[in-house]
This record gives structure tokens, C-alpha cells and sequence, in this order.
């Protein structure tokens, strides 16, 4: 890192009201870039070579802890490879997502994969995710994902995006370690097909528990709307419906706890 990195201090200055911008998704989409901000997403974004434009930092806020050690680490990785920015306190508060920083802001490059990217095992365990809107839901499936070493996850029809802060954020950083793909329902449909992976619709209104189901071969577990459930287009083309036994007055469970129990059947019937 340079010896004496750029040192913002207005709250005015041009990259300070972008990296404002980059909170909405329009901004996102339009740069091609997001932010990072917690340590540990940070870290693991890092050992997924996510490609990173500038880190932004405090010394004041980060002075300690980890991400103190982050900042060390990020400054040996980083030399000659991005670009560092210092931002005083009230600069780092205001740009910051969190309400209280830790001195850290990355700016990086969105990476996207598509369909044709995938390369699966030929016993693979895939989450479908149609029309999911809320991006704590996503980040806490795609953290399932991962624990449950799921191979892929499926975006169709999202209200959100993958590089919103609180997916990021409710993911703890797996959101770089699960292959994730966005794609309209009829692609995803037809990639499933053609590899012969079995759809497994989850509703509330089926007839049979999740764990009467076989989900120890190829199988797509598909989740819905956090309000409205599944279409019934993904109900038509699912080779089965399944459900989670509901012995209380809920009609239904949160989408990202469902999609973890079924996620975990699979695990355990696939030994």
C-alpha cells in the first residue's frame, strides 16, 4: 500500500456519494460493483478471490480487534493490487451500512455465473429459489447451502439481488462459496431436465412429509414467495410436492427454515 493513500474527509467528495449510491441495487447493477463491509465477509470474500476495486478504511475505527488484523492482511495482499482509501470518522459513519463500523468499507467487482457455468457431481443437491424477496431470507438459505454442501443454489424471479448488503451480511460471506446462478424459471427448468435432476416443489398444501421423500438422488428442492408460496407453473413441473408437518396453528414456516430442515434430510438420507 502507499504510504500515504488518498485521505477523504469531505462528506461531499464524489466517491463518498457513490459509495452511497451503491446501497440500491440500480447502482449495483449499472457499476458492476458492491460492497463489503463486515469483517468476516470481508475475509471470505478475500480467500474466494473475489476481485476488489478499493478498501476503504478508519484507523481510528479499525484499530483493533479483527478488523484491525484484516486491515494488515488486506494491505499484504492487496499491494500493487487495488487501492487503498483512507476516510476520516464522520466520512466511514455516513458511507458505512452498519450503525456501528468497523472501519472497513471493500468496493468490488460482481462476478456472475450462469447456467452453462455449473459443473456438477453426478449425484447433485441444488435449491431452487423462485420469486424470494427478502434479502435476509436469501443470505440465511444460501448459509444453509453451504452447511448442507448443497452444489448450487437457483435465482428466479428474485425481489433482491446477491450483492445486497443484507444477504451479504445474513449469509456470513457463503455467498461466495455457493455456486449461484440467476436465471428466468424456464431456463432453469430446462437445465434441470436436461440433467435428468428430479424437482422437488415445497408447499404447505401437499400430501406428503419431506421425509417420505427420496432425496438421496439428483433433486432441486424448490422454494417459493415468502407470502405467496410457489406458482403453479413450479407446482405443475415439480415431480413431486412436498411439505413440512405443521402441529401448531402456522400455516407455514419461514422460507429459509424450510429450506435448512429439508436441506438436512437430504444430508442425512445420503449418509
Amino acid at each position: 500500500m502507499s504510504p500515504d493513500p488518498l485521505h477523504i474527509t469531505s462528506l461531499q467528495n464524489a466517491r463518498v456519494k457513490n459509495l452511497v449510491r451503491l446501497r440500491r441495487r440500480r447502482a449495483r447493477d449499472e457499476q458492476s460493483l458492491f460492497l463489503i463491509e463486515e469483517p468476516l465477509v470481508i475475509r471470505r470474500a478475500l480467500a474466494a478471490g473475489v476481485p476488489f476495486r478499493t478498501v476503504y478504511f478508519c484507523p481510528e475505527q479499525a484499530q483493533a480487534g479483527e478488523a484491525a488484523a484484516l486491515l494488515a492482511e488486506l494491505r499484504e495482499a492487496g499491494s500493487g493490487a487495488w487501492e487503498f482509501v483512507r476516510l476520516s470518522g464522520p466520512v466511514m459513519t455516513k458511507v458505512a451500512y452498519r450503525a456501528r463500523p468497523a472501519g472497513l468499507l471493500v468496493v468490488a467487482e460482481q462476478v456472475k455465473q450462469e447456467l452453462a457455468d455449473l459443473v456438477l457431481p453426478p449425484n447433485p443437491l441444488l435449491v431452487v429459489l423462485a420469486g424470494l424477496e427478502k434479502p435476509g431470507n436469501l443470505g440465511a438459505v444460501l448459509r444453509s447451502a453451504d452447511g448442507a454442501g448443497a452444489d448450487a443454489v437457483l435465482l428466479s424471479q428474485t425481489g433482491t439481488d446477491l450483492f445486497n448488503p443484507n444477504v451479504l451480511r445474513s449469509s456470513r460471506g457463503t455467498v461466495f462459496s455457493v455456486p449461484t446462478v440467476e436465471a428466468e424459471a424456464t431456463a432453469i427448468v430446462e437445465f434441470l431436465n436436461s440433467r435428468r435432476i428430479r424437482c422437488l416443489a415445497t408447499t404447505p398444501a401437499a400430501d406428503r412429509d419431506y421425509t417420505a421423500c427420496d432425496l438421496s438422488g439428483p433433486v432441486a428442492i424448490v422454494l417459493g414467495n415468502e407470502d405467496a408460496g410457489l406458482n403453479e407453473t413450479w407446482l405443475a413441473r415439480a415431480a413431486e410436492q412436498i411439505r413440512l408437518p405443521l402441529r401448531g396453528k402456522a400455516d407455514s414456516l419461514n422460507v429459509a427454515i424450510t429450506a435448512a430442515v429439508v436441506l438436512y434430510e437430504a444430508v442425512r438420507q445420503r449418509g
